[in-house]
């Protein structure tokens, strides 16, 4: 009996592990180069009810030969992010060349009671292609 649950597990833990390896390769062939933009990270602040600070830092799995970040002000209105049309300097860009990470920081003067947030989207470009990622950060 012991032997037989012992098989039925083996066999179970090989059949899961074909299926994830089938997944994976479907998803990710190996000929395709994986999304270059590996992380970003946000630290936000509110420091009063009307001035807001926020960092990204974003690190590419590569140095990027050249890439672009966008920081956008997000708030949330009737239930949806729009970007904060109704602050001075909601969107930011970044350019660069040969780097393997990129720290941004940018300061707002928001509105009492609202409620805001990052949209960054960074995008680079390697050997002719172009890779875009967007992320947002929590609400601040």
């Amino acid at each position: 009996m012991k032997k037989r649950i012992v098989c039925v597990l083996l066999a179970l833990t090989m059949v899961f592990s074909v299926g994830a390896v089938t997944v994976f390769a479907a998803i990710a062939p190996p000929d395709v180069e994986p999304q270059n933009t590996a992380v970003v990270g946000f630290i936000t602040r509110r420091y009063s009810d009307t001035k807001a600070a926020a960092s990204a830092d974003i690190d590419f799995t590569k140095t990027a030969p050249n890439y672009t970040i966008i920081i956008i002000l997000q708030r949330k209105k009737d239930g949806e992010w729009i970007t904060a049309v109704d602050v001075d300097g909601n969107t930011h860009r970044y350019y660069g060349k040969n780097s393997s990470s990129v720290l941004t920081y940018d300061e707002w003067t928001v509105k009492k009671g609202d409620l805001y947030r990052i949209k960054c989207i960074s995008t680079d470009r390697h050997d002719g292609i172009q890779y875009t990622r967007t992320c947002y950060s929590d609400p601040f």
